[in-house]
């Protein structure tokens, strides 16, 4: 650990990763996510023709309608497949877009940089929301290596992207409760948050973005019914 305050960690260094690498990562994070964002567009086409239906629906949908409908969508869903996975991505996707938003020290930050700040959450609860992520990321972990369907369709960049999801919650974690040298944790976890968000806009991370997009605009994405683009496809391609 002191080799690396040495090498890595001088006075130049650490005020590049606090100043301009933040800066940088965030306007690569923005760029990148507005140029996915068109890039999705271009890949899809308007189309005036309504929603196909094979079945004609009745005029009047009744609750039992209704309820019928959610429970054969539930069945074929993962929640219905794969009740356990399910629940556990659900609370990992929540805790991991929540807690940097409601951690009180990001908070602090943001105030005094730029004058206002979300609702912020006790140590305790914050420590919770971590404990959270961190878990769910361990379950995935071991369901990749354990899983064999799972195991069968898993690469390393599945792995690396994993890493790269909990690292900033670990350090972080580690350094508020002063776990090792706390300016080396403090700066991993920043660089750790830097590296995530370049990464988001140009890997599977993506879809972040990507599920909100897709169930808005593209008809047969479970999406809402005023949807009107459909994905184009050419001879030469997609485009």
């Amino acid at each position: 650990m002191m080799d690396f305050q040495n090498i890595f960690l001088t006075p130049g260094m650490v005020e590049m990763i606090r100043g301009p690498m933040v800066w940088v990562s965030f306007l690569v994070f923005g760029v990148g996510m507005v140029f996915q964002c068109l890039r999705m567009l271009r890949m899809t086409r308007k189309t005036p023709v309504p929603r196909p239906m094979t079945i004609k629906a009745p005029a009047i949908w009744t609750f039992a309608d209704r309820l019928t409908g959610w429970l054969v969508f539930l069945q074929v869903s993962i929640l219905g497949t794969e009740p356990c996975v399910a629940v556990i991505s659900f609370m990992f996707h929540v805790c991991l877009i929540a807690t940097p938003l409601l951690v009180l020290g990001h908070n602090v930050l943001l105030d005094t940089r730029f004058g206002f700040s979300f609702l912020s959450l006790s140590q305790k609860a914050t420590d919770a929301l971590t404990f959270i992520v961190l878990f769910c990321g361990g379950f995935f972990l071991l369901r990749r290596i354990f899983v064999r369907r799972v195991r069968a369709i898993s690469s390393p960049s599945d792995f690396i992207l994993l890493a790269a999801a909990q690292m900033p919650f670990l350090t972080g974690f580690l350094a508020y409760h002063e776990v090792f040298d706390y300016q080396v944790m403090i700066i991993l976890h920043i660089l750790s948050a830097e590296i995530l968000l370049v990464m988001i806009p140009f890997s599977r991370f993506s879809h972040m973005i990507f599920f909100f997009i897709s169930r808005l605009l593209i008809i047969g994405q479970h999406g809402r019914k005023s949807a009107r683009r459909v994905w184009h496809y050419q001879n030469e391609g997609i485009r």
